[in-house]
Formats: C-alpha cells, structure tokens, sequence
C-alpha cells in the first residue's frame, strides 16, 4: 500500500500539526495547572480549536474535514465527493 504523492504531503501536513498540536495542549494544561493562568489556557486551546479548522479541509473544495479522519486508505471529501487520499 502506497499514498500518491499528494497524499504523502498532506499525510505529512497532518502528522506535523498532531505533534504541534499535542505540544500546546500540554503547554496549556502547564499554564493552567502551575501558573494558574486560565486566561492564558483559554487563548491557547482557542487557537488550537480555531487552527484544527483551518488545516483540516479539504484540497479541492476547501470544506472542513473531520480530524479523526483515517489516512492511510482510501479516502473521499464528504462535501465534493473528490479523491484526498489514494492508495495506489
């Protein structure tokens, strides 16, 4: 099983915002449990929330995707019906 080049970049788009992703939740979660800065926790999860929408779409149609999303199969955007990931 092989992504076409297409699906590589995007496959590589996703698992780096994950890490990113992962790496601000715990940061927030510190924020919170040492600093007591809920504020601070509040802005951090919100621009998480608010960047998970905008990487998450869709390459043709540019319509939001679910981010629970399976990527290594075949995949179609359920807005367009277009191809997002192919297994060749």
């Amino acid at each position: 099983m092989r992504l076409s080049e297409k699906g590589q970049a995007l496959l590589k788009k996703y698992k780096l915002f994950q890490k990113l992703d992962v790496m601000a939740y715990v940061l927030a979660a510190m924020s919170f449990v040492f600093l007591g800065n809920i504020p601070l926790m509040i802005v951090i999860v919100v621009a998480v929330i608010v960047s998970e929408i905008k990487i998450y779409t869709c390459p043709h149609c540019k319509g939001g995707l679910d981010c629970r999303r399976r990527i290594k199969e075949d995949t179609v955007c359920p807005r367009c019906g277009k191809q997002i990931f192919k297994i060749h």
